[in-house]
């Protein structure tokens, strides 16, 4: 008997444990990687420095209202940084305009970047960039 709910109380831990951890991760429909995948059809990469050089952190998925707690995650200047107000370039890998945004929540100051384009240096969120979004309308974004 004894035994039996130390199993479960155990489960019980693991359940709750990993409850904490889901409910820590950063707020959003996209996911970082090193890459894109060539299936995503919403992908776009975030580079540590001008000219799309240095580290660079993927993001796959729909809109990404907070940046916060993601890391460059590639080798090179900035591996290692938040991606959160260090981005210096990006590139939009996807068939809709990429909005990249000064605030979380899609809100601010913006830079728009057409399909399978580059910003080789951020305009109006160079170095303050907090969240992104495709296909919005861009009328005050900065276009590429």
């Amino acid at each position: 008997m004894r035994l039996s709910r130390k199993i479960a109380s155990l489960g019980i831990t693991a359940t709750a444990t990993a409850g904490l951890v889901v409910g820590m991760a950063p707020p959003s429909q996209a996911a970082a990687s090193l890459y894109c995948d060539d299936y995503d059809p919403y992908c776009m990469i975030f580079y540590y420095n001008s000219g799309t050089s240095g580290s660079r952190t993927a993001f796959v998925g729909f809109d990404h209202y907070s940046l916060n707690g993601y890391k460059f995650l590639h080798d090179g200047a900035g591996k290692g940084q938040y991606v959160k107000n260090n981005s210096a370039s990006a590139v939009n890998l996807s068939d809709y305009d990429l909005n990249i945004y000064f605030n979380s929540n899609l809100a601010g100051a913006c830079d728009s970047i057409p399909p399978y384009k580059t910003a080789g240096r951020l305009v109006k969120t160079y170095n303050n960039n907090a969240s992104f979004g495709y296909g919005r309308y861009n009328g005050d974004c900065y276009k590429f």
